[in-house]
């Protein structure tokens, strides 16, 4: 007989928990077995209760809340300190919240499906991954979830079986991950070397509280490469490559637990903020070094260090984006914009591509969550319509049409985002983003390095739009220009097609002389926003002296003593082969490579010169240099693992949308409107095209996307 499952009640916030039967030594093989009851999570204790109705309770504070809840009871069990997550110990009766204890909700990796181990809950056989099962198995050895102290793991807890059941629960995760005392990220058992990998994380997080400010690490190691130990930097580069960090539901899971977040590796943990301290310091103070490092200790392991990468997708997804949004929703800030959730889903992977949105629910703002039942019966271009319209009609913006297009493989309508395109998104592109770059230039720890400047093409203008039905948007705006050239198209990420270039027949620069019009390219050449978020300036102008070359670019470098420039050889190829590729791209009479010069002057700053390569580097990627018949500049979309037919065309239409905060490309189809994606328009990106209804330049009328 198979498990029964008894349905839930959401009118008590019901969920079911595991124990963990000690193991038997009558139980073949020692097959963990466990017990799954029903709890509520509305069903607090007489001194809980009375605490969330205490001024020291803050909904929106989970860490500071949980820290004065601990601080008000007796402590009849040892010391506050003894309570840390990473011991993993349930928590002593007295500040179990819960009339029937307290709980823990487990993130971890399903794993192969094929794969499967036999364990026992109430009694009956039931066949989960064997990453579950491994994970359950040192849990249960370990003598933890033994008692009051229950467990939330999906697979179980769930009736995977009913679609209905799991569209509530997935809504209820935030909750769930959100209320835990504990949140335990299973990286999976023990292995290659797992426990010196978080070992030497230990070591860079004290380092990052002690000594940072006084210490060079980074020439320490350069010097002495086995200083932190020998192994260790392979060890955690296969950390890092694991199959956890892959996966979509875990980034909601690591949000919701922040400051409760323990992540385990076998029997190994460390807690999640000294993590992400140990993380910062690999990206800000040993960035340069960290590749060295790793293929010293692939060599000195008998491998081969050609072979060696460490999993970047990783370390940036933990440090630009987990323990960022950890952060915040401590501190009670939710809900993130439309482009940050469809970055964090095309990072990750996920087995249902529906997941993409119900993967991240716990992350939208209430009013939209609120507007998205999981509904594994509808199709993924059902779901990404209505995630769409959700964020279109709560917040009264057009500004997710700025990540639309008619490419995306679902077949979605082209004024709808597409989460499974991946033609040319990319995190590092954003402008909104902070900088890649130096620690001193873009770091976490750099006050205001996240602070963006918002584009305003309308002016703060309002949104105009109805839906006619789910294919049809209909909205307000008016064409300010048509494109007349393009630059070379990106092949992948890493090259461009110099035949690919689009010259325009004639073109005069609306700008004024060559002087107006060099000012207004490198503008262009950073989007007008460098370090901060701030609106470019006059220093900026230094990127039309950044050498064309890392060849030419390297002694002018390390004569300066630009040590981070001089180190950019192997990524300083966006620069120097989109230069490459684009210059004899005409900008009327002059050639593109025209408006450059390969010497750097005398009296440069180091801090300009790093700033605006490292806002071309973000400029460039998914986007395509173009010029239009007003002799206006800017960027386009670049679909860069598309065919020659699915890109931005000359004669495509630039618009200004009430309520986008960027122009639009569009092209007629038929009746209506295809969206093509948002442009970058130098001139038009701050609400001077207004100027051109004043004007009478250009009409407001109404335009049907389907």
């Amino acid at each position: 007989m198979s498990l029964s499952y008894t349905p839930l009640d959401e009118g008590r916030d019901e969920i079911r928990l595991l124990t963990l039967l000690p193991r038997s030594q009558r139980t073949r093989a020692g097959v963990v077995q466990c017990r799954l009851e029903t709890k509520s999570l509305s069903s607090f204790n007489p001194q809980y209760q009375a605490f969330t109705s205490s001024a020291n309770f803050s909904p929106s504070n989970k860490y500071k809340s949980m820290l004065n809840w601990i601080q008000s009871r007796p402590q009849s069990e040892g010391s506050i300190q003894n309570l840390s997550p990473t011991t993993i110990r349930e928590p002593p009766d007295a500040y179990q919240r819960f009339t029937w204890g307290d709980y823990a909700a487990l993130s971890y990796v399903w794993g192969d499906e094929s794969k499967t181990c036999r364990i026992i809950v109430n009694g009956h056989e039931l066949k989960v991954t064997r990453n579950l099962e491994e994970a359950l198995r040192v849990f249960r050895d370990g003598s933890e979830f033994q008692s009051n102290f229950g467990l939330w793991a999906d697979a179980i807890c769930i009736n995977q079986n009913d679609f209905e059941e799991r569209g509530r629960q997935v809504r209820k995760m935030r909750e769930i991950y959100g209320k835990a005392w504990t949140v335990i990220a299973w990286l999976g058992k023990e292995g290659y070397l797992s426990d010196k990998a978080i070992q030497l994380v230990q070591k860079l997080c004290q380092f990052h509280n002690t000594q940072r400010a006084s210490f060079d690490l980074a020439q320490r190691l350069t010097k002495e490469p086995g200083y932190l130990g020998d192994g260790c930097w392979d060890a955690l580069m296969q950390l890092m490559n694991r199959p956890y960090w892959h996966r979509l539901w875990i980034i909601q899971e690591i949000v919701m637990g922040a400051s409760s977040l323990v992540i385990r590796c076998g029997t190994s943990s460390i807690d999640w903020n000294s993590f992400c301290s140990g993380i910062e310091i690999l990206q800000e103070d040993l960035w340069l070094v960290k590749d060295e490092l790793l293929r010293r200790d692939v060599a000195n392991a008998g491998g081969t260090w050609k072979n060696a990468a460490w999993s970047t997708t990783s370390l940036h997804l933990i440090y630009r984006d987990l323990s960022v949004l950890s952060q915040k929703n401590e501190h009670g800030e939710s809900g993130l914009p439309f482009w940050k959730l469809i970055d964090i889903a095309n990072s990750a992977e996920c087995r249902d591509y529906r997941d993409k949105v119900y993967g991240l629910i716990g992350l939208m703002g209430v009013d939209v969550a609120r507007q998205i039942v999981p509904d594994y019966t509808i199709d993924p271009h059902g779901v990404y319509t209505e995630i769409s319209k959700a964020f279109i009609q709560t917040y009264k913006s057009l500004d997710p049409l700025r990540e639309a297009n008619p490419w995306g493989p679902t077949k979605t309508p082209s004024w709808v985002a597409d989460w499974m395109w991946d033609g040319g998104r990319l995190s590092l592109a954003r402008i909104e983003n902070r900088l890649w770059g130096p620690a001193w230039l873009s770091g976490n720890s750099v006050p205001e390095a996240s602070v963006y400047k918002p584009y305003e093409a309308t002016g703060g203008g309002t949104c105009e739009m109805t839906f006619t039905n789910s294919h049809l948007l209909t909205c307000t705006g008016f064409v300010v220009d048509s494109i007349a050239g393009l630059s070379a198209r990106g092949r992948g990420f890493f090259a461009w097609s110099k035949s690919t270039i689009i010259q325009a027949k004639q073109w005069t620069s609306i700008y004024g002389d060559n002087a107006e019009t060099s000012k207004a390219l490198f503008r262009t050449l950073v989007a007008d926003r460098v370090g901060g978020g701030r609106k470019a300036c006059d220093r900026h102008a230094a990127i039309l002296n950044l050498p064309s070359t890392f060849k030419v670019a390297e002694p002018q470098f390390k004569q300066r003593g630009w040590t981070w420039l001089a180190w950019q050889e192997y990524y300083y190829f966006r620069w120097e082969e989109w230069r490459k590729a684009n210059k004899n791209f005409r900008l009327g009479n002059r050639r593109l490579d025209d408006f450059f010069s390969d010497e750097i002057p005398v009296d440069a700053s180091e801090h300009d010169f790093t700033e605006v390569y490292a806002c071309f580097d973000r400029t460039c990627q998914k986007r395509r240099f173009t010029i239009t018949e007003n002799g206006y500049m800017g960027w386009v979309p670049d679909n860069i693992h598309g065919s020659a037919c699915d890109q931005t065309r000359e004669g495509d239409l630039i618009v200004i949308l009430l309520g986008c905060s960027t122009p639009i490309v569009i092209r007629p189809y038929g009746q209506h409107f295809q969206v093509i994606g948002e442009a970058y328009i130098q001139g038009l990106m701050d609400g001077e095209g207004i100027e051109f209804l004043k004007d009478e330049k250009a009409e407001k009328r109404s335009f049907t996307f389907c």
